[in-house]
């Protein structure tokens, strides 16, 4: 890039590098420069690594590579000029520093985001880091046509990103695959060591990507991006345009592709005279006009697609009857799942009667309504258009995809693959109305906007009603109290809001997620608000604030803490853990920093520009997964398997007690015998225990203890049995792993011998004959606990788990299960054994006893596990 005027084409020009010969490492301030990853005509790459732990990409150029200090000097004064430019649109890399290198052998250098990794994506090895370009996508396709829908996406950035290139005066001259680079799923437009005036006509490039009438204009440069879109669309070469691949991807409409193909001849077009697309805004506009394209009616599923509809109904035993699609059958299943109340538990009836293996599996089918609509996982890689599926995936499985259409609001889309069943995701997607240039717009609330410049901005300024209508709205609403200012007496519907800046942030954080939902903003629009005067005399920082609507730009912000290794939420969505560095959308915002065993920080603004957060987190008493811990009732909790504590102890009575008392629920029977508070809780019903788990999780996360990602709930059978260390059962459902097998053999918890040794666990032994008769008690076993015994009284397991041989039965979350003939298959189930266990079968290790979910009993209570489905973080820089 230049700023000298007017060059003699063809002169005046940096002269190619000489044969490079072998250079030490160089040294880059706050940086740790890692290893080359590549090179070119114009410098090397370097890995490189940030004092803040974030990776970077560092070109250097050597002034030994240039036959004169002029030139040099002018190639970095140039990028000095393109710095802030490139930063200002993300369909460009952007350059994070600039520098300069005087002593010993002389360069210059320029810190950039660094790429994706073409095979882990934004996962970074350091030594096995290969950049992902469309290059590297073309090749892991094998050069084969890559997907409609991802081409048009790549189209139409990288038109828009040339866009904002040539509305500088600025030409890029050497656009191809190669430099093309993904940032967090983005393509970008890389190595704008080429960048230069449109006045510098040099001759630089790659051959096959150069019109016929040179380089250097913006006809040469939408001429090379059209000849890239050639080549990723049809899986040719570059040289063999215009040729035609012999066939195209599944699930292609060919009539959209011939339409995106005619695009591409019309923009290169060799002969100028011909060429009818000569201009990046012309070519932006025909690829925008085609992704809005509708899939005909008469478009199928081919018969790939049909057979796996087929197995998906097979599994879910549904039958679509009449004139009905498979895709139109599945929309109405996902219409009757998000129907159901959010508190009714998963029953398992669907899954108890498949077999083993098939019920590891589940499926998941997303659609759309109009079809036709662009998939993308939680990476933001693309992955067909809808229907998209049936996929097979592992039960257990949380799946996060975002549907994209042309002419209507982004919808994301989460939920758990259930084994031997379909999970289906999608919908009606909302029509997309953001603000147009020169139009009024209003927003959910009615709110009208009037366009001003480069924003729209609200007639009123925001009215106390608004704000009270957020205040009920909001379900996780903090203490933000309002003021309120009079404009004109006897109508208080039209007085203003007064508010701190929390207050405000917190309102258009509810109001764009809003506005996003009904199709009214996108990812690319914001509203954000400026402070009116602040009242006479005074000095509690309130205002009254006038709304607008902007497009959203991308800034930096870097957050530290100590110690490292904090979850960084942005307004809800994980960035990443700390210390990072990382561009966010330029909204207002509210960062919340968790660490297991911290206190959560949360900071809030207007503007996230260069916002830079060095924080010391304070100890506290939340939960910490995979550590022991003691929850808000004083029960102890101990690891019980990934990303889940087991409660040491069956609930005792002072726990439900306190339950009972909040929630002014109706106590159980008391049994007939006494108990003191340290006892387990007995005659509750499988609804009581769960009642109880809600109650709690909502307890501990208003008290900051657990996250929102985290809940009680009831063991699963498996848990407890991996408890038992049981190890592989056969069968799918309790009622199944009940069945004798051929290796069939009693296990107690001691052991194989009976009876159990003295004290081996509160069961019916000598000192209840006081109640029983000698045909209901364990002969000559000895525990001193004719009844109910205080937790912790015997002895725990491995885990440090008490009582599950005896004491009290408890409740786990499966239903019995068993064939449709069974009358009990919907039963809960109680594992373990109580006080009252006499016979063997009653205490062995795999023993289930099958419940109606209400049974109140003297002998049954239960315990939780507290569990966490928090979102994994991305690996620590």
């Amino acid at each position: 890039m230049t700023s000298d005027a007017s060059p003699v084409p063809g002169g005046n020009l940096p002269t190619l590098p000489v044969k490079r010969v072998v250079r030490p490492t160089p040294s880059i301030p706050d940086h740790e420069v890692v290893r080359q990853i590549g090179s070119g005509a114009y410098g090397e790459v370097w890995l490189a690594k940030a004092l803040t732990g974030a990776w970077r990409a560092v070109k250097i150029v050597w002034r030994e590579d240039f036959e004169d200090e002029r030139t040099f000097n002018r190639e970095f004064e140039g990028i000095l000029q393109y710095e802030p430019i490139a930063r200002n649109h993300p369909g460009l890399v952007h350059i994070l520093h600039v520098g300069r290198h005087d002593e010993g052998s002389p360069f210059y250098y320029y810190v950039m985001e660094l790429g994706d990794d073409a095979r882990t994506g934004v996962h970074i090895n350091p030594d096995e880091y290969i950049p992902r370009t469309l290059q590297t996508d073309k090749k892991f396709s094998g050069n084969k046509p890559l997907p409609l829908d991802y081409c048009l996406e790549v189209g139409s950035q990288l038109a828009h990103a040339l866009l904002y290139l040539h509305s500088k005066n600025l030409t890029h001259r050497d656009i191809k695959p190669a430099n093309v680079i993904f940032v967090n799923g983005r393509p970008k437009l890389a190595d704008i060591g080429l960048v230069a005036h449109l006045d510098q006509r040099s001759f630089v490039g790659t051959e096959g990507f150069i019109p016929p009438d040179g380089p250097g204009t913006r006809r040469a440069d939408v001429y090379a991006l059209a000849k890239v879109l050639y080549e990723i669309s049809t899986g040719k070469d570059r040289m063999d345009f215009p040729e035609l691949p012999d066939e195209l991807p599944a699930g292609t409409v060919q009539k959209k592709w011939q339409a995106f193909n005619t695009i591409i001849c019309q923009a290169a077009e060799p002969r100028v005279e011909e060429c009818t697309i000569d201009s990046a805004e012309e070519l932006a506009e025909k690829i925008d006009a085609l992704r809005g394209y509708e899939v005909p009616s008469r478009f199928r599923l081919q018969k790939k697609n049909r057979r796996k509809f087929k197995r998906t109904f097979q599994l879910l035993g549904a039958a679509i009857a009449g004139g009905l699609t498979a895709y139109w059958g599945v929309l109405w299943l996902n219409e009757q799942q998000h129907a159901q109340e959010p508190d009714t538990p998963a029953e398992a009836h669907s899954q108890q009667s498949a077999p083993e293996e098939e019920s590891r599996n589940g499926y998941v089918l997303v659609t759309s309504s109009p079809a036709g609509a662009s998939v993308y996982d939680a990476d933001g890689n693309y992955l067909d258009e809808t229907p998209y599926g049936p996929i097979e995936l592992p039960a257990g499985t949380t799946v996060v995809y975002t549907i994209k259409k042309s002419g209507f609001a982004d919808k994301e889309e989460t939920g758990t693959v259930a084994g031997g069943s379909t999970l289906a995701l999608g919908g009606v997607l909302k029509e997309y109305h953001p603000p147009t240039d020169g139009q009024p717009w209003k927003d959910t609330e009615g709110v009208t906007y009037l366009p001003a410049e480069t924003r729209h901005v609200a007639e009123t300024p925001l009215t106390a009603a608004l704000f009270n209508k957020f205040l009920k709205e909001d379900r996780q609403q903090g203490n933000f109290q309002m003021q309120r200012q009079q404009v004109q007496p006897g109508h208080p519907e039209k007085d203003l809001a007064l508010l701190t800046q929390d207050g405000i942030t917190a309102y258009l954080a509810w109001l764009n997620k809003k506005c996003e939902r009904e199709g009214l903003l996108g990812k690319e629009f914001s509203i954000s608000a400026d402070p009116g005067p602040q009242g006479s005399g005074r000095t509690d920082g309130r205002n009254t604030y006038v709304l607008n609507v902007t497009r959203v730009f991308q800034v930096p912000i870097t957050v530290t803490t100590n110690p490292p290794g904090a979850s960084v939420f942005f307004n809800n969505r994980l960035i990443g853990r700390t210390p990072i560095e990382e561009y966010v959308n330029q909204v207002p915002y509210v960062i919340e920093i968790k660490l297991p065993g911290h206190a959560t920080m949360r900071r809030r603004g207007l503007d996230p520009q260069d916002l830079y957060l060095s924080l010391q987190l304070e100890p506290d008493k939340s939960v910490v997964f995979g550590s022991p811990w003691t929850n808000s009732l004083g029960m102890d909790l101990v690891p019980a398997g990934n990303n889940t504590l087991a409660m040491a102890h069956e609930v005792r009575v002072k726990d439900f007690q306190q339950f009972l008392k909040a929630t002014g629920r109706k106590a159980p029977a008391k049994p007939g015998f006494p108990q003191e508070d340290d006892h387990p809780v007995v005659n509750v019903s499988r609804q009581d225990a769960r009642a109880f788990a809600r109650w709690l999780t909502n307890r501990e996360r208003a008290q900051g203890l657990i996250d929102q990602h985290d809940s009680y709930r009831l063991p699963k059978d498996a848990e407890w049995s991996a408890w038992m260390q049981l190890g592989e059962e056969k069968g799918a459902s309790p009622y199944e792993k009940t069945l004798p097998h051929d290796h069939s053999r009693e296990v107690f918890p001691w052991g194989t011998s009976w009876p159990p040794p003295n004290g081996a666990g509160n069961f019916a032994d000598q000192s209840a004959l006081i109640y029983l008769p000698s045909s209901r008690v364990i002969v000559d076993y000895e525990d001193g606990q004719p009844y109910t015994a205080p937790v912790r009284s015997f002895p725990p397991n491995r885990l440090g788990l008490y009582d599950l041989e005896g004491n009290v039965m408890e409740w786990v979350d499966d239903n019995y299960g068993g064939p449709e003939s069974l009358p009990i298959r919907s039963h809960g189930v109680a594992r373990g054994g109580s006080y009252l266990s006499f016979r063997p079968k009653q205490l062995t290790t795999g023993i289930r006893t099958p419940l109606p979910e209400n049974t109140r009993d003297d002998a049954l209570g239960f315990r939780l596990v507290l569990s966490s489905e928090r979102p994994p973080a991305p690996p620590a820089p």
